[in-house]
């Protein structure tokens, strides 16, 4: 049975740590493919001025960032984030989204 969430919580919200891993899979992929496109031609048209270390410092960089993205990811998905997000037109809008007509709303405020 999947897990009730109040009407109108954003699922970053409800799920933190799914939005933040998912995130960091996708900066992830982005960065190795950078990675696997970028140090093949900065080999090529600039390995002579570069120092040996040069790919580990720009594969180091490129995995700060994602870690960084992942973070944020993380932080912009606390409840007080998502509130400021929607005061400054920012939000996810999920508590102006009518329901489908086959969800009944429990009195607590779950979802049947």
């Amino acid at each position: 049975m999947a897990k009730h969430i109040a009407t109108g919580v954003p699922t970053q919200v409800a799920h933190p740590w799914q939005a933040t891993a998912r995130t960091g899979v996708a900066y992830l992929l982005a960065a190795i493919g950078f990675l696997a496109a970028a140090l093949p031609i900065l080999q090529e048209v600039m390995g002579e001025y570069l120092p040996p270390s040069w790919g580990a410092w720009i594969t180091a960089a490129v995995a700060f960032l994602v870690a960084l993205a992942t973070l944020i990811t993380r932080l912009m998905a606390l409840a007080k984030a998502q509130d400021f997000l929607a005061k400054i037109g920012l939000g996810t809008g999920v508590e102006k989204e009518p329901l489908p007509a086959d969800i009944v709303i429990d009195t607590d405020g779950t979802i049947e």
